[in-house]
This record gives C-alpha cells, structure tokens and sequence, in this order.
C-alpha cells in the first residue's frame, strides 16, 4: 500500500484501474446539525458523542453528553449512530477516529464537529475496522491534512473527503488492519491495568510509623 497525496473523482486511470474508489461509492458519509437541549415536556433523551469520548483504543463506549429534545427529534433520529459507524473529527482538532460499537443504542447522535462514515455490505464490521486502521495511520492523517482549510479554524469539506479515493479493501488488507485493530486493543488493556496497578501502588507502602520508629 502505497503513500501519497489523496485522490479525488479525476484520479488516474491506472489508480482506478488497480480498485481504488471514491468513498462515496462504498459508504456513506454524514455530518449531523448542531443540535441542542429544548425546553417544555413530553423530552426525549439523546446522547451526544463528542471528541472527549474517544477512547485510545477499541469501541467506543457510552457518550458523557446528554439533551433533550421534542421537536427535532426527527432530524436526531435520521443521524443516529449505527453499529460500526466511524467517526472522524474535522473542524478544529482534526483527525480523531473513533467506531461505534456492535450494539449501538439508538438515542445516540455525533457532534456535529465530525464525520460518520458508514460502510456498505458491512455485517460483521470488518471494512468499518479497516477504515478506522486507515484514518488512524498515516496515509488517512495525511489525506486530512492536505483536506483541511481554514485560516483560523481548521475544517475538512465533506464534499471533497467524499470524493476521496481510497484502496480496495481486499481481503489481505483487511486481515492486515484486524489484525492491528486486535493488537491495539490488547495493548490498551494493559496500559490500563497498568495505570490501575500504579494508582494503588503506595496502598502497598509499610506503615510510617514502624519505619521511623
């Protein structure tokens, strides 16, 4: 897999020929309003999953943001999270990935300081995982850096990250990123351990006053 600058709907025929695509052409790809708390009766909660919820490592887990909504809770529900939904963030800080997980409650909804990217034919997630490695690696930080625009704030154009091309997703590929996917997630957990195991480590220490007794 080669490096280099991102390809958009003109890239070269000898590109296309070798199975790269535009992202649009197998997934889809979403940017939710900015939705807010209303106010009066009869709410309905939804859990709003911003940058700080991304965890190092693995699936996502429960969003800490909570509103509450009545009349727009039709447009929150047409951008509800799915199982394995990836999400990269795009205005500010830029290229923070994160995917959903297999069982996804439905009342959860993205920032609106992000992408969803939801793949095609995708039952068991495996592209999803694949396109996470992606986004995570170099090559995908790169497409986003050369994406981003924006003389003070930084943001990707969801037309043009759109029409981004990308390599198939052969089965070497994804075996390749599931495999990473897997290691990243064994290491997490044991830095997560370990940082528990540190936490504790001075409930070991021998009672003060039999040391300077």
């Amino acid at each position: 897999m080669q490096h280099g600058n991102p390809q958009e709907l003109t890239v070269a025929e000898d590109a296309l020929r070798s199975g790269w695509s535009p992202l649009i052409q197998r997934a889809a790809v979403l940017r939710a309003p900015l939705l807010k708390t209303e106010s009066g009766r009869s709410l309905s909660p939804f859990r709003v999953v911003s940058i700080k919820d991304f965890p190092p490592a693995g699936y996502l887990e429960e969003p800490e943001r909570t509103i509450y909504l009545r009349e727009r809770i039709p447009q929150a529900r047409k951008y509800a999270l799915q199982p394995y939904d990836v999400l990269v963030t795009i205005v500010g800080t830029i290229g923070e990935v994160t995917i959903l997980p297999p069982e996804c409650p439905t009342n959860w909804i993205p920032a609106t300081n992000m992408f969803v990217v939801r793949m095609d034919n995708d039952p068991d997630g495996s592209k999803a995982r694949t396109f996470y490695g992606l986004m995570k690696s170099s090559f995908g930080q790169d497409i986003l850096e050369s994406l981003a625009h924006g003389a003070r704030i930084q943001i990707v154009s969801k037309k043009r990250f759109s029409r981004t091309a990308f390599p198939p997703f052969t089965n070497e590929t994804i075996a390749i990123f599931e495999e990473l996917w897997q290691q990243e997630k064994d290491l997490y957990a044991k830095s997560r351990e370990l940082l528990r195991q540190a936490s504790r480590l001075y409930l070991q220490a021998p009672d003060i006053e039999s040391v300077v007794a």
